[in-house]
This record gives structure tokens, C-alpha cells and sequence, in this order.
């Protein structure tokens, strides 16, 4: 059992570990982030930060491979803070890390640059596999967002379709208008100005 210890210790030192910067406005949370990330060989942390603001002064000058964003943030967003980030960085991994499961906020993060959307009742070991994963090309999600995602691109439950999108064009033109979409009333109003 010793000889694999090593051998996975000399492959962790080996290899540059993966550059993360937190924009976590939640002191607690976030320090239990820079505690399990303080304890993996294979990640580094660069930076912490309590909002989007300090974040975007911060984040461009350290350049880090992934960043763990927070959704809800006091000031700028982090919606809007992976948009800036992503003209800044293009290259930077962003993984969403929030409480929110709605699929408007799922959409705007990922059309916004993020690469990933995680819960934060996500477990430790799952959000470090989660950024290796981005790390390595994947685009990590938790459960309950993949099937969110998923349903988005099988059409929108008639409970959530817009009620005058369905009075004006009939039921029969729900598929067309909101195909392989998230329900975003602007985005419908677009898609229905077309027909």
C-alpha cells in the first residue's frame, strides 16, 4: 500500500497543479472552499474574493486555469462577472457554484461563458473531480442541472411555456418556437416574431 502512495504523491508533484481563483461572497462557504482546496495536491489557489468587483481587478493580473463563481453576489453579479472575466480570459474555465436550479440562471451563466454549474450541496470530492474535469475539457454539472439541461433540448413543460405564445400560435407550434431552447421570455418573443 505504501509504494501507491508514492507513486500517486511523485504523480501529483509531477504535474503543475490546477490555478483556482474563489468568488464566493458567503465567508463561511468560502473558506471551507480554500480549506479542501488547501488540502489537495493537485489544486492550488490563487485568490479569494467576496465580490465580482474585487474579482475582475484581481483575477486578470493572476490568470488562473478555473474559477469557482458564485451566482448571487453583492454589486455586479456573477452572471455579469463571467461575461467580463470571459473577454478578459478567454481561456479561463468557470464553474457556477450556487444555490440556484433555476433554468433561466442555468442559461444566462452558460451563455455568459461558464463551462460548468454546480450546487453547493455538492460534495467535496465531486466538486474536486469537477475541476479537474473542467480542467481537462469537460463541462461538469451537477445531476440536478444536467437533467435541467437535458429537458431544455427535449422542449419546455407546458407549465412553464409562455401562456400568449400558445393563445397566438396554437398548440401545435410549442416545439418550433421553444426547440432545443431554455424558456427565456425574450428569447420566445424572438423566436415568435420570426414565424
Amino acid at each position: 500500500m505504501k509504494p501507491e502512495q508514492k507513486k500517486v504523491e511523485r504523480k501529483s508533484s509531477d504535474q503543475m497543479p490546477i490555478t483556482i481563483c474563489v468568488v464566493e461572497d458567503d465567508a463561511g462557504f468560502r473558506n471551507g472552499l480554500l480549506r479542501l482546496l488547501a488540502r489537495t495536491p493537485d489544486c492550488h489557489c490563487l485568490g479569494s474574493y467576496p465580490s465580482a468587483e474585487a474579482a475582475l481587478e484581481a483575477i486578470p493580473k493572476m490568470a488562473p486555469k478555473v474559477v469557482l463563481m458564485d451566482l448571487n453576489l453583492p454589486g455586479m453579479n456573477g452572471v455579469d462577472c463571467v461575461r467580463k472575466l470571459k473577454s478578459l480570459l478567454p481561456w479561463v474555465q468557470i464553474i457556477m457554484l450556487t444555490v440556484y436550479e433555476d433554468p433561466d440562471q442555468i442559461y444566462n451563466a452558460l451563455s455568459a461563458g461558464a463551462t460548468g454549474y454546480l450546487l453547493k450541496q455538492t460534495p467535496p470530492a465531486e466538486l474536486l473531480d469537477a475541476i479537474r474535469d473542467v480542467h481537462n475539457g469537460g463541462a461538469p454539472m451537477s445531476s440536478q442541472i444536467a437533467r435541467k439541461v437535458v429537458q431544455s433540448f427535449q422542449g419546455i413543460p407546458d407549465k412553464i411555456l409562455n401562456h400568449h405564445v400558445c393563445q397566438k400560435y396554437g398548440n401545435t407550434m410549442k416545439a418550433s418556437v421553444v426547440s432545443a431552447s431554455f424558456q427565456i421570455p425574450s428569447l420566445l418573443q424572438a423566436r415568435t416574431s420570426k414565424v
